[in-house]
């Protein structure tokens, strides 16, 4: 994990909630860049993955980086956790929040 992370409002789970129902979905994008930058991922590959696969590498990036956010905070995944994929973003990042803002 990076060690240089630095907050912004938008790190609210119920914020990013809204920011991505309102825009369409395109803020998961800026969300994903900033992610994968904290888990020493390329961003631009990522993005440029999700398009090509038409979404698939976004479902493969949410189950692993659900995967790695839990492992951050000393929890390992349960097989169920493939129930709440819908929700992942918000998940991903309240583990997040977890780790860095204690």
């Amino acid at each position: 994990m990076n060690a240089q992370y630095k907050p912004i409002p938008e790190d609210n789970t119920f914020i990013l909630m809204l920011l991505i129902i309102f825009s369409g979905g395109l803020y998961y994008l800026w969300w994903l860049s900033r992610v994968s930058r904290l888990f020493n991922d390329n961003p631009v590959t990522n993005i440029l993955l999700v398009f090509a696969t038409l979404g698939l590498w976004a479902l493969y990036l949410n189950i692993r980086y659900l995967q790695k956010s839990e492992e951050i905070n000393g929890r390992s995944i349960q097989w169920y956790i493939i129930f709440f994929l819908p929700f992942a973003v918000l998940i991903i990042q309240n583990n997040i929040n977890e780790h860095y803002l204690k």
